[in-house]
């Protein structure tokens, strides 16, 4: 598939350190004649603003949008619309501000997408390799996919990272059919990884095609080793993520009701009313159909929904 045009939507706030290298490695992409990068400018209060003139002096491809400072989610929400909107692209690819793509990145994704069906809702990622602020490989930002992914996965796993997610027009049309309630959206990867999931296919890669930067002000991701792992999830803890996840996937549940089977209403059912109790809770895990890619992450589910972490 030659003529196609895919647009790379980038919600940027503050990001003067790292920008400039990662539009470069947009820019770098094997197949950037298809690509327009679209930037929006989320009321920065640094340098952005006059990185993004002299950038957008350079690229005749790079599109900067100037905005208020309306928050990381609504931003890419809007930068969606705009897209599907204005542009009609026939991918749509999400990127952060301090990342690094490799060259392949994204003529992978649309080799991927391209061999599937283009009438339902498609979404693609990848692994990452995390990164020092040197681009010095460190480890895996993200685990591999050793199942196939279904809705049981990504209610409590978010697998598909938004710097990896690249879409099709139809995915792109449903996220936007209805406007949800951003405050009630912790994680606007794992809401399009289950809005996916739920509605069309996951396609994912184990090849890592983007580099995921680790520094003081992004996220922790999976680290070098056992101990690494360990101490993410002990933060991840602490910031009860767990928590929030099953408030967000609450919410999901009542918002694209009208998409799960009835077999996935009945888990979700099980999930947030067996909360309440140690010996429900116990039950449920028993025979629950959920579950993370690694054995040993869907043991350490069990036993942080058992400690009530999940509760709601």
């Amino acid at each position: 598939m030659k003529d196609y045009k895919i647009g790379v939507l980038l919600s940027a706030y503050n990001g003067e350190k790292y920008i400039t290298q990662q539009v470069q490695s947009i820019m770098n992409q094997n197949n950037v004649s298809n690509i327009t990068l679209l930037i929006r400018n989320d009321g920065s209060t640094d340098h952005t603003s006059q990185i993004l003139d002299d950038l957008k002096e350079k690229y005749s491809n790079l599109i900067v949008i100037e905005g208020k400072n309306i928050g990381l989610i609504a931003s890419f929400f809007k930068l969606l619309e705009v897209a599907v909107k204005e542009y009609d692209f026939d991918y749509y690819s999400f990127s952060d501000q301090d990342d690094y793509w490799l060259k392949d990145k994204l003529e992978i994704a649309v080799s991927y997408l391209n061999a599937n069906a283009q009438d339902k809702p498609l979404l693609y990622g990848c692994r990452s390799m995390i990164v020092d602020e040197n681009l010095k490989p460190t480890g895996f930002m993200t685990q591999a996919k050793e199942k196939n992914i279904t809705f049981y996965n990504t209610a409590i796993q978010n697998i598909v990272i938004g710097h990896n997610q690249v879409l099709n027009k139809n995915l792109a049309q449903i996220l936007l059919r209805k406007k949800p309630d951003f405050k009630k959206i912790y994680s606007q990867d794992l809401w399009i990884t289950n809005i996916a999931a739920v509605t069309g296919s996951i396609i994912f890669d184990n090849t890592p095609h983007t580099y995921y930067r680790m520094h003081g002000d992004n996220q922790l991701g999976y680290g070098k080793g056992t101990i690494d792992r360990i101490y993410s999830h002990i933060v991840r803890l602490r910031k009860k993520e767990s928590h929030k996840m099953a408030l967000q996937l609450n919410y999901f549940c009542k918002y694209l009701n009208a998409f799960l089977s009835n077999d996935e209403k009945r888990e979700m059912l099980l999930f947030f009313n067996s909360q309440y109790s140690f010996g429900r809770r116990y039950k449920y895990i028993k025979s629950s159909q959920l579950y993370r890619q690694n054995p040993k992450e869907t043991f350490l589910f069990k036993m942080l929904y058992l400690l009530k972490q999940y509760n709601v």
